[in-house]
């Protein structure tokens, strides 16, 4: 049987130097793909990229004593002697490249392995040149760096590469409705009609590659998050376009956040809401207005990827509801009397009853304008208090009195 051994591969010398007392002419460096001889210029290797290269001798050599190494110089970086000769009289040098350049060394074939082989060396210079090596096609950005959106905002995601050659880009998985690719810029782009998780691959191929058939591609999987819109709405009594409220009454009202993601926080972003009301952090405004006026407010949401939105609101504190205080003028019997109770402050429309009276008979109210009118059928003098009830419930009352006189004599 056969017997094999193997050798350490020696570093890259200096420079290269000729191995005194050899005989040559024992390697074939046409059947190993080298042009020339001493020095034979073999295949050319790149980094990155594996590379083999069969080392043949010539004619019927005694390959069982046959020992191959590397006697001066040094192979390429990242190549070894991965198999010493066999049978086929051939040994295989063999690896992945690591650094680019040109390697110039002295192949010897021994052929002392054991006892009884005593045939002289044999050795031969070679070259081998590596060149650099090609860039692949690196698509960017990651995951990391694709923004979340939201229902009906605008998006957009430039998609990049190491390289700035042209290319042909392409997705394949699901895009959100509403957002498509740019086949020649990469750009992702639109404004997404639906709200969820989206899932997709990026391809890439670089359209005009003159270094590698099938040029180079890449892809990137990525997906794009997208949020429900951030929506505020308001509990009653806060209503747009305009609240009408009363100085004194205790006001309770409510916002509610919904859509985009995570905690709310609230906050005034304009304006002033009533003298005497609060906004809560829970989105409640309460409390009770101390001053009649008109107030203007926007109210800000901010969820907790930085969305906001604002409610605005129209706040018109009226003062409190009060019965105007003014004469009341004279009847006279089987005369039409009429007048009319007036009030201030309040919300509208306000009610009217009397709470003590009675109104002269033949005269009544009108309870919801207020006017009193009628045809006296006794003259006297009518002590009344009238009771004012605007929309908010409160309450104001005022005493009055009517005189009738008596009609006139015939």
């Amino acid at each position: 049987m056969k017997r094999f051994l193997s050798v350490a591969v020696l570093a890259i010398a200096a420079a290269v130097v000729f191995v005194p007392g050899a005989a040559a002419g024992d390697f074939d460096p046409p059947r190993m793909g080298c042009t020339g001889d001493d020095p034979a210029t073999c295949p050319t290797g790149q980094v990155g990229v594996p590379y083999s290269l069969s080392v043949k001798l010539v004619g019927d050599q005694d390959t069982d004593c046959a020992v191959l190494r590397v006697s001066s110089g040094g192979l390429p970086p990242g190549l070894a002697i991965t198999q010493q000769f066999n049978e086929s009289l051939q040994a295989i040098i063999s690896g992945t490249p690591t650094v680019a350049g040109t390697a110039d060394f002295y192949l010897t074939v021994d052929y002392n392995s054991h006892t009884g082989c005593n045939k002289s060396s044999s050795d031969n210079r070679f070259i081998i040149n590596i060149n650099p090596e090609v860039p692949r096609l690196i698509l960017q950005p990651e995951q990391s760096a694709v923004p979340i959106s939201t229902v009906n905002a605008p998006f957009s995601l430039q998609m990049t590469s190491n390289l700035p050659d042209a290319k042909a880009w392409s997705v394949s998985g699901q895009l959100p409705p509403g957002v498509t690719i740019d086949p020649s810029t990469g750009l992702i782009s639109g404004t997404p009609t639906q709200a969820g998780t989206f899932p997709f691959t990026v391809s890439a191929v670089l359209t005009n590659d003159t270094l590698k058939s099938p040029p180079r591609s890449d892809t990137k999987n990525l997906q794009i998050v997208v949020r429900p819109a951030l929506v505020v709405t308001a509990s009653a009594p806060l209503v747009q376009p305009v609240t009408k409220w009363e100085v004194g009454v205790p006001f309770d009202a409510t916002l509610t956040a919904t859509g985009g993601n995570g905690t709310y926080t609230w906050a005034i972003g304009s304006g002033e809401l009533p003298a005497g009301l609060t906004l809560g952090t829970d989105g409640s405004i309460s409390g009770t207005p101390t001053a009649a006026g008109v107030s203007r407010f926007g109210i800000t949401a901010t969820d907790g990827e930085g969305r906001v939105t604002t409610f605005t609101a129209t706040m018109n504190v009226a003062a409190k509801v009060a019965v105007v205080r003014k004469p009341m003028p004279a009847g006279k019997v089987g005369k039409l009397y009429r007048t009319r109770l007036k009030s201030t402050g309040g919300v509208a429309p306000v009610r009217w009853k009397v709470t003590t009276g009675p109104l002269p008979r033949g005269v009544r109210l009108d309870r919801a304008t207020g006017v009193i009118s009628g045809k006296p059928r006794k003259a006297g003098r009518y002590r009344i208090t009238v009771e004012v009830t605007d929309a908010l419930k409160v309450k104001s009352t005022r005493s009055f009195t009517i005189i009738v006189k008596p009609a006139a004599a015939k």
